[in-house]
């Protein structure tokens, strides 16, 4: 069976349907797959949010007010289902034909030998706008933004804290980064707060490699 590179649809009125499959086949799989209710619901809100604002977008009173909700209430969408494909879904109780259902990637039948990560990510935070900062991150010692062979993304762990964090696991908000850059974005009350950022690879199977620094930036 061949594998799309991206399981993502892109155009918006394609991930609208889309996400509602997904969000409906972990829903009733949630207890045999181990996936929290508060998962869940975050998962349910955003996808209804983002259908709402989409079918507003598509309408003839659109403004770039909607629009500009609509794509931020996207990328919220899309981060919450990647961070559940890369990490609850690698649940080894999901079948094949539960991945289909679900809209994600196959299993080939071709065995692939998979190293777990041994190298770190470098961090780089940039300000791109009010509440929004971007993460730019590459292999250490390289001058490429390619991900090392094997490796299907960085585990993003940032919180916002009053104090520099000990240890990478001191930060309790965890995103799946297929790409770079990638934005991190935050609520009003955040604004002017300190945020902490670490990163670090993870393979195909969601075995991680080790940490990067700890990085910080104040949310702009």
């Amino acid at each position: 069976m061949s594998v799309r590179s991206d399981y993502i649809p892109k155009k918006d009125s394609e991930l609208v349907p889309w996400s509602a499959n997904f969000t409906a086949q972990v829903t009733a799989n949630a207890s045999a797959w181990g996936i929290p209710s508060g998962e869940i619901s975050g998962l349910q809100k955003a996808g209804e949010s983002f259908a709402a604002l989409q079918a507003k977008a598509d309408s003839p009173a659109k403004t770039s007010v909607i629009v500009a909700e609509k794509n931020a209430a996207r990328r919220t969408l899309v981060n919450i289902i990647r961070t559940l494909a890369g990490f609850r879904l690698k649940n080894p109780v999901i079948t094949d034909a539960q991945r289909v259902a679900l809209g994600l990637h196959v299993r080939t039948s071709t065995y692939t030998a998979t190293t777990v990560p041994h190298t770190r990510p470098e961090l780089e935070i940039e300000v791109v706008d009010f509440r929004r900062l971007k993460l730019l991150f590459r292999d250490m010692g390289s001058r490429s933004r390619a991900k090392p062979g094997g490796v299907n993304g960085a585990v993003v762990a940032y919180a916002v804290l009053d104090a520099p964090p000990a240890s990478p696991e001191a930060l309790t908000r965890n995103v799946l980064a297929t790409r770079t850059p990638y934005m991190l974005e935050f609520t009003e009350d955040e604004r002017g707060k300190t945020v902490y950022v670490a990163l670090c690879w993870q393979n195909v199977k969601g075995q991680r490699g080790p940490w990067s620094e700890i990085g910080s930036a104040v949310v702009p």
